[in-house]
């Protein structure tokens, strides 16, 4: 029996327990803030390439080899300029009934530069020799680590706008802070709409007496914060 009664006088004080988390709960609010803005690309990607089909493989490596050789005279005159990447396959050619009738040979070239005069100036002199698959614009990682600080900044400085905000409207005295994620930035490339190479001469306008300017763009960079706060 005294057993009984002490499991019984229990229940009231964990009742008890309830409303007061019931109620913790009840002052809890989530919410979102956003930052976004306008950011210049700082670095820009073009990719060229070479392709040359044949019979016989051997005249076709000469070939290659020529047009190769004097695009990367000039590619690796100018500094300001540095080639990211290059890579060479050879695959054979088939006719329509499935047989062997030659081969295709193809270089690629990903060329990088801050100096989008100079890399402009370069495509346009190598045209003769390669041509332009895709450019691309990029932010680099000392850009992109001075616009996460910037942004971060930013979406702090809201999110505590937004909380006191909150707390007046709803006459709260303080509120704590439960849960707050911050994103990564996220700079994707830009990846610029053009027409892959038809002819070696793409990157020229006939009409024009000067090279094309290649320019890199801006791009939206937007971040945002989940939140949660107890108002008190």
């Amino acid at each position: 029996m005294k057993k009984l009664v002490l499991a019984l006088l229990a229940v009231p004080f964990a009742l008890a327990a309830q409303p007061a988390e019931i109620s913790t709960l009840n002052n809890r609010v989530s919410f979102s803030v956003e930052v976004q803005k306008e950011v210049p690309m700082d670095i820009l990607q073009v990719r060229l390439f070479v392709q040359e089909e044949g019979k016989e493989l051997k005249p076709l490596h000469k070939t290659i080899d020529e047009k190769i050789n004097l695009a990367l005279s000039k590619i690796k005159a100018q500094k300001t300029v540095t080639i990211q990447s290059n890579h060479r396959n050879t695959v054979v050619r088939y006719n329509e009934k499935g047989q062997k009738n030659g081969w295709v040979e193809r270089a690629d070239f990903v060329l990088e530069s801050k100096d989008f005069y100079a890399l402009s100036q370069l495509v346009d002199e190598v045209s003769d020799q390669l041509s332009i698959e895709s450019i691309q614009a990029l932010l680099s990682p000392e850009a992109k680590e001075k616009l996460e600080d910037e942004m971060m900044r930013a979406l702090l400085a809201k999110f505590r706008h937004k909380a006191e905000f909150i707390q007046t409207g709803l006459q709260a005295k303080g509120y704590r802070l439960v849960q707050l994620n911050l994103p990564k930035l996220n700079a994707e490339p830009f990846e610029y709409d053009t027409m892959l190479a038809a002819s070696p001469r793409m990157a020229k306008m006939e009409a024009a007496p000067e090279p094309v300017q290649l320019e890199s763009g801006t791009t939206q960079i937007k971040v945002t914060a989940n939140a949660t706060i107890d108002l008190q």
